[in-house]
């Protein structure tokens, strides 16, 4: 009987024609499974690197982002025992950012902060971590710096970061910082509990003019909470109608006659009786509810002001905040509409000491304001000189000269011929010079005699309540005779 051949298995014939899976059954597919699922995983754990990575960067200055620094403190907080270290943690905020931004446009705003960020990176790498809240906020944090001597050089290196001006491309500009400084405690049970500090602390240090620090102090808390108590308070007071107006007359040096009245604002608060406005004037500076009460001041008036014969005039003082707005302009466009009173018989009165950001929109708003045919007055002189670079720069129909505040600073003996000066010196810049705080006919006298276009003050007429009477008199009622 013939042996039959033995058959040989051609495996690379069987290969292309897809025979291996039948020749090792389920293990090829098992095998495949798990080198694919090995590359998902893989891809996963990329796509979750990434992940972390966008969640906690900056886009715009490749820096850690808030998730990262609260994601950083809460690990710390978390530590406990002996490793636990308290650390100092800054928070910065760039000097003129907002001018630049506003001047010179978004673009050159982000370069600056990309390249203060890249500044930061380069002077803290490798003991330091610096991350970017937004906007113009920054935050360094260092481990080992527990002590407030060790702040304060941390926080010299920053403003030492500024010496330089920046290459914005078009422009090279100069800046600095403000910077709060609080310590991460064993005591804290969330990042916002520091980071509120250290919020304190950069307002303390941004009331300081220019690249400045400020360390969080417990009086700075007490602070913040009278604040925030007189902000409500001021909320409650709009919501339940307890402002008013007085009017201020204001005559003409010369004649005496009524030229215009002054909106003073008054308060008549239930525990503390009618209260001038001096007296909220710094927390409601500070509140939300600054926009509603200014507006409500200057509609208020005007709304009072169409009502007196023409060309009977109206000075409003704003809160200083109302002027930095960017719809202000707007906002009295809309308030002459809607009350009837025409421009020109509109004064808005300028007072307050400015940063140089804040003077590039304020001029900004009041240039807008002229175009209206609103008058602006500036209110200075309170020293000895008048304010030639707020004249300068704001460009006023007239400077209203304090007589109150020389009188305090100077006594009552040179008051008089400080007064003098300063109306003279005006003529000579060919300006309007009005002059607030008379208390004494000598002065109205000198103010007369000076060139001064303007007086009120308590021997002029004290502020009213209602001005009818007064204007029923008649357009050439002198008031010093009266006083």
């Amino acid at each position: 009987m013939l042996e039959q051949p033995t058959a040989h298995l051609d495996v690379s014939a069987m290969l292309a024609a897809g025979a291996m899976p039948f020749l090792l059954g389920g293990s090829f597919y098992r095998w495949r499974y798990s080198r694919r699922l090995e590359h998902e995983l893989h891809a996963a754990r990329r796509a979750e690197r990434r992940l972390r990575h966008e969640v906690h960067r900056d886009k715009l200055t490749g820096l850690a982002n808030r998730a990262a620094l609260e994601a950083d403190i809460r690990q710390a907080l978390c530590t406990e025992g002996p490793a636990f270290e308290r650390n100092a943690l800054l928070l910065l905020d760039l000097d003129r950012f907002k001018a630049i931004n506003d001047t010179m446009g978004h673009d050159a705003g982000d370069r600056l902060l990309a390249l203060f960020g890249a500044r930061l990176r380069r002077a803290f790498s490798g003991e330091a971590t610096v991350y970017r809240l937004g906007g113009d906020e920054f935050v360094l944090t260092a481990g080992g710096a527990s002590s407030q001597a060790e702040a304060e050089m941390l926080a010299a290196r920053v403003k030492a970061l500024f010496e330089a001006p920046f290459d914005l491309g078009e422009a090279q500009v100069a800046s600095g910082c403000s910077i709060g400084i609080a310590f991460v405690e064993r005591t804290d049970t969330a990042t916002g509990e520091v980071l509120k500090r250290a919020d304190l602390a950069l307002y303390e240090a941004k009331a300081v003019s220019g690249n400045s620090h400020a360390f969080h102090s417990e009086i700075l808390t007490h602070a913040a909470q009278q604040r925030a108590e007189a902000e409500r308070d001021v909320a409650r007071g709009l919501e339940n109608s307890e402002f008013f107006l007085e009017f201020l007359p204001i005559a003409g040096a010369a004649s005496g006659a009524i030229r215009a009245f002054e909106a003073l604002l008054r308060w008549q608060h239930p525990l503390r009786g009618v209260i001038g406005e001096q007296a909220f004037i710094e927390p409601s500076e500070q509140s939300p509810g600054t926009r509603s009460l200014g507006y409500w001041t200057l509609k208020a008036a005007c709304t009072e002001a169409e009502r007196w014969p023409s060309p009977t005039g109206l000075t409003v003082a704003p809160f200083a905040p109302q002027l930095k707005e960017r719809d202000f302009v707007e906002q009295v466009r809309q308030c002459l509409g809607e009350t009837g009173l025409p421009a020109g018989r509109l004064t808005i009165e300028v007072t307050g000491d400015f940063s140089t950001e804040d003077l590039a929109l304020i001029a900004d708003n009041l240039k807008g304001l002229r175009a209206l045919g609103v008058r602006i007055a500036l209110g200075g002189g309170a020293g000895s000189s008048l304010p030639l670079n707020l004249i300068a720069e704001l460009q006023p129909h007239q400077v209203t000269i304090d007589l109150t505040a020389i009188r305090a600073t100077h006594g009552s003996e040179r008051s008089v011929a400080l007064l003098s000066c300063l109306i003279k010196t005006g003529q000579v810049l060919r300006l309007a010079i009005a002059v607030r705080g008379i208390e004494k006919e000598s002065e109205v006298d000198c103010a007369q005699a000076s060139g001064a276009v303007e007086v009120r003050g308590p021997w002029i007429s004290p502020a009213l309540t209602d001005v009818t009477a007064l204007l029923k008199a008649g357009a050439a009622t002198d008031l010093r005779r009266s006083a």
